[in-house]
């Protein structure tokens, strides 16, 4: 039982600090089979960024050389407070 116990201990404050979520920016319209990607990350320090990436998606769209919109995406992924915030846009 107590091994089981120091297990526990030790993983929890790992699974804890596991954050990722994403949420659409634009609405999705039909895909297309050879979309361009771009993406506009910054790196998270203790959950805290200097700036974010750019919500207006324009920084991702000329990254992804993309000048028709499909679809785009807020993403977060942290572990203990370090990580990467995106704005990831796809079209053509």
């Amino acid at each position: 039982m107590n091994g089981r116990a120091l297990l526990i201990g030790v993983l929890l404050p790992v699974l804890a600090g596991c954050f990722s979520y994403s949420r659409p920016l634009a609405y999705t319209t039909t895909s297309i089979a050879d979309a361009k990607q771009g993406q506009d990350c910054r790196v998270l320090i203790f959950g805290v960024s200097n700036h974010g990436p750019d919500v207006t998606m324009a920084h991702a769209l000329r990254l992804g050389g993309i000048t028709k919109l499909r679809s785009a995406e807020y993403r977060v992924s942290t572990l203990q407070g370090f990580g990467s915030e995106c704005v990831v846009a796809h079209g053509e």
